[in-house]
C-alpha cells in the first residue's frame, strides 16, 4: 500500500468518522428533545430524522450511527498505525476486509433508506462514499491473501498492541463505544419520556408575535362537526401510531396540554383521528408504507384501550415500538388490556376507524399528525410548541360565536 493510498484511505475514515457522528448526536438530540428540527431534514425525500427512527436508525435500541463511528474510528486506528514496510500490505488486508463489511452494511442500508422508506439522509449518504472509497482504495492496495488474515490476526494484535499509543486508543475506542451502547438513551424510555415533558415552550415576544397574531387573524377555518362539550378550543390531530413524528408531536404538545388543563380546566380539547398508512383499513391510502403494517391494528389497539381506561399504556407501547407487527400488537394487547378475542374487537372498531378515515378524506388529508386548531389548518406536521401553545392561548381568547 502506497503512502498516498494510505493516506487517502485515513482521509476517508476521517471524514467518514466526522459523518457518523453527526449521525449519532442527530439521533441522540431526535431521541431526547422532542422540539429539536434536524438541520438535514431538508423534505420529505431527505430525512434524516424518519430515517433514525425507523426500525432500520437501530438495532436492539442501538443506533446504527454509532456503529459506524465505531467503524470509521477502527479503520482510523489500522491505517493510521500501518508501518511503512511489507506489513502495510497486511494492514491493506484487514482494512480490505473492513470495508467489505462496511459495504455489505451499506447496501443493505441504502437499499431500506432508498427503496422501501423512500427517504434519503444526507448524513448516511456521506458515510456511503466514505465507506466506497476505502473500500476501492483498499481492493487497489492489498497483497496478502484474505485466506491468511485469520492465521495472522492474534499476532498482529499482538504486535500492534505492544505500541503503548496504539494500546491506549484502542482501549479508548472499545471502552467509549461500549459507554455510548450502555448509557445512549433508548427510544420510548421514560427518559425519553421526561426529557419531552420537561421541554416547555419558550414564550413568543416582540414583533414575532405580533407577525403571528395577524397571520392567525387571516387563516381560513373548516368546520370540522366536532361536539364542543363545554370547550373553547378544539384540537384534531389526525395520527398515526406507526408514524415517529406522532410519537415526536404527542412528547411536544403534551406539557402544553397539560398546562392549559391546569389553567383553563375543560376548555381545551384534544380530539384524535385515526389515519393509518395502511390500506387494509385506510381506503385513501395506495398501499401500506413501510413500517406502518400494524398501524391498523394499532390504531383498533387504542380504542380498546380507551374503553378500558388504559389508553396511556397502550399508546405508550405503541410509539415506544413503532414498525413492530401486527402479531406484537395483538400480543400487547392481551397483555397491557386483557384482550382475548382481538379479532372481534377489532371488527368492532373498524367502522369508527374508517369514519375518521372518511373524515380525513374529505379534508385531503397528506400526512401525519395533521392539525387542527379550532378549524385552522396548522402546516408543517404542526407547529413550533412555542407557537403552538400562542395558537391555543389566541383561541381561548377569542369572542365566541
Amino acid at each position: 500500500m502506497s503512502s498516498r493510498s494510505r493516506a487517502l484511505i485515513l482521509a476517508f475514515a476521517l471524514v467518514g468518522l466526522g459523518f457518523a457522528t453527526a449521525s449519532t448526536w442527530v439521533h441522540y438530540k431526535v431521541v431526547t428533545d422532542p422540539t429539536y428540527m434536524s438541520p438535514c431534514d431538508i423534505s420529505a425525500a431527505f430525512n434524516c430524522s424518519q430515517v433514525y427512527l425507523s426500525r432500520f436508525g437501530s438495532i436492539a435500541g442501538v443506533p446504527v450511527a454509532l456503529g459506524g463511528v465505531f467503524w470509521f474510528a477502527l479503520v482510523t486506528l489500522v491505517a493510521a498505525f500501518a508501518r511503512p514496510t511489507d506489513r502495510e500490505s497486511v494492514a491493506a488486508g484487514y482494512l480490505f476486509a473492513l470495508s467489505t463489511i462496511g459495504l455489505a452494511a451499506i447496501l443493505y442500508l441504502g437499499y431500506a433508506s432508498f427503496m422501501v422508506l423512500h427517504t434519503g439522509c444526507v448524513l448516511c449518504i456521506g458515510t456511503y462514499v466514505c465507506v466506497i472509497g476505502i473500500f476501492v482504495l483498499s481492493s487497489l492496495s492489498r497483497s496478502i491473501s484474505m485466506m491468511a488474515l485469520p492465521l495472522r490476526l492474534a499476532r498482529d494484535i499482538r504486535d500492534a498492541v505492544a505500541r503503548p499509543v496504539a494500546l491506549v486508543l484502542a482501549l479508548l475506542l472499545v471502552g467509549g463505544t461500549a459507554s455510548l451502547v450502555a448509557f445512549f438513551p433508548k427510544e420510548g424510555t421514560a427518559a425519553t419520556q421526561a426529557a419531552a415533558t420537561a421541554a416547555s415552550a419558550a414564550p413568543v415576544s416582540g414583533d414575532a408575535r405580533a407577525q403571528f397574531e395577524s397571520a392567525w387573524a387571516q387563516q381560513p377555518r373548516v368546520d370540522l362537526g366536532v361536539p364542543a362539550d363545554g370547550a373553547s378550543v378544539i384540537v384534531v390531530k389526525f395520527n398515526d401510531y406507526m408514524c415517529p413524528m406522532c410519537r415526536i408531536k404527542e412528547a411536544e404538545y403534551k406539557p402544553i396540554f397539560d398546562r392549559f388543563e391546569a389553567s383553563n380546566p375543560g376548555k381545551v380539547k384534544l380530539v384524535l383521528k385515526d389515519w393509518p398508512w395502511n390500506s387494509t383499513c385506510n381506503f385513501n391510502a395506495s398501499g401500506t408504507i413501510p413500517g406502518h403494517e400494524a398501524a391498523c391494528d394499532a390504531a383498533a389497539a387504542a380504542r380498546m384501550a380507551r374503553d378500558r381506561g388504559k389508553t396511556q399504556e397502550m399508546v405508550d407501547w405503541l410509539f415506544a415500538n413503532q414498525g413492530t407487527t401486527p402479531a406484537n400488537v395483538r400480543q400487547a394487547a392481551a397483555r397491557i388490556l386483557g384482550v382475548t378475542d382481538f379479532d372481534r374487537e377489532y371488527a368492532l372498531k373498524l367502522p369508527q376507524i374508517r369514519m375518521d378515515i372518511a373524515d380525513g378524506g374529505v379534508l385531503n388529508i397528506k400526512g401525519t399528525p395533521t392539525y387542527f386548531v379550532n378549524g385552522v389548518l396548522l402546516p408543517n406536521a404542526g407547529l413550533d410548541a412555542s407557537y403552538f401553545e400562542l395558537a391555543i392561548a389566541l383561541e381561548l381568547k377569542r369572542p365566541a360565536k
